[in-house]
């Protein structure tokens, strides 16, 4: 995948903090003229690496989040008040939700942490088009899992 500044400012809130769930939202600052993704990413993992992780994504045409597979590819599609898990998390698709106003797309991501998937972890954030082309996995953040 390409590493562009294709669709504007990305950012994760919250972006340090702590807790078994958490509400994060993921923000794109959409740039002028800039294309608008199809898929806002949350990557929650001890690495760079979607594996063995919490990795979140919303796909921004239909408003529906997904949580991916425990082996880093392929994911689950949450609708209505369905849970979705892996090992790591839970996505509660109730809690979690897709807004637009003017350039700024805002993923919201209700995510309750499985026991096993304890201690510090770093926030990542990504963008991407319907090609593959992506802003690239982007450290944003800290949390802790009890």
């Amino acid at each position: 995948m390409q590493k562009l500044p294709l669709f504007g400012g990305l950012t994760v809130t919250p972006d340090e903090g702590g807790g078994k769930s958490q509400l994060f939202t993921v923000r794109l600052d959409q740039a002028p003229n800039r294309p608008e993704p199809v898929f806002l990413g949350l990557l929650i993992n001890d690495r760079d690496s979607g594996a063995e992780a919490c990795y979140l994504f919303a796909h921004v045409p239909t408003g529906r989040p997904r949580l991916v597979h425990d082996s880093g590819s392929g994911a689950r599609e949450a609708m209505g008040k369905e849970v979705v898990p892996n090992r790591q998390c839970e996505l509660h698709a109730d809690g979690s939700a897709i807004t637009r106003q003017g350039p700024v797309i805002e993923a919201r991501f209700q995510v309750v942490f499985r026991p096993g998937f304890a201690g510090p972890k770093k926030l990542f954030v990504v963008a991407e088009d319907t090609s593959g082309t992506s802003t690239g996995i982007q450290m944003a953040g800290n949390f802790v899992v009890p």
